[in-house]
């Protein structure tokens, strides 16, 4: 007789595999397009075991929202911790820019992110992502020590990225630019749509 053995995972490690899983979905779907039994299968629960840990859809939502955002902050804390060692001439907002660009490689955080905002509408989900947001913006300035303006600026740059990024515009993001789109666009609508 032959004995498999199965892994039995804690409620927690569920709980972080099925935000990971949501994570996937929810980038690819977003909040109003995702069912929560892809999520469920995808993971190997049962629907009724994943809404015992989360309630409802709109709480897994957050739960993917909320880990998005935390994790970029991990990412900014990490880079702001390594800051002079790793270049005394390169300033902490800088070294978080760099490292955002590394991390924008993850489509699926870009794009739950973006999601997020999307699904606003809804008072949960804005109040939620104004929290989360802040403190990201908060832990920026918190660390960096940059200005006010500056802080500003990065987090207006960084949108641009996550929309470039999100638009696919290839190669590293530093050589993205919005007039570089716009010249490929209006090439591809001069040939018919093809490159």
């Amino acid at each position: 007789m032959n004995a498999t053995s199965t892994t039995r995972h804690t409620a927690e490690e569920r709980r972080d595999e099925i935000v990971a899983a949501a994570l996937h979905a929810f980038a690819e779907g977003g909040y109003a397009g995702t069912a929560t039994d892809s999520i469920a299968r995808a993971v190997g629960v049962s629907q009724p075991y994943l809404f015992q840990l989360f309630g409802t859809k709109r709480e897994l939502f957050l739960a993917a929202v909320r880990h998005a955002f935390r994790r970029t902050g991990r990412v900014f804390h990490e880079a702001a911790r390594g800051g002079p060692d790793d270049d005394p001439a390169c300033p902490v907002l800088e070294l978080m820019g760099h490292a955002y660009m590394r991390l924008l490689s993850d489509r699926d955080l870009l794009r739950v992110q973006l999601q997020a905002y999307a699904a606003c509408g809804d008072d949960d989900v804005r109040g939620i992502v104004r929290e989360e947001f802040a403190a990201l913006y908060d832990l920026v300035k918190r660390e960096s020590g940059a200005s006010n303006e500056d802080v500003h600026r990065f987090f207006a740059e960084g949108m641009l990225l996550n929309v470039a990024a999100a638009l696919e515009l290839g190669g590293p993001p530093e050589t993205w630019s919005l007039s570089g789109l716009l010249e490929t666009e209006v090439r591809r609508a001069g040939s018919g749509g093809a490159i």
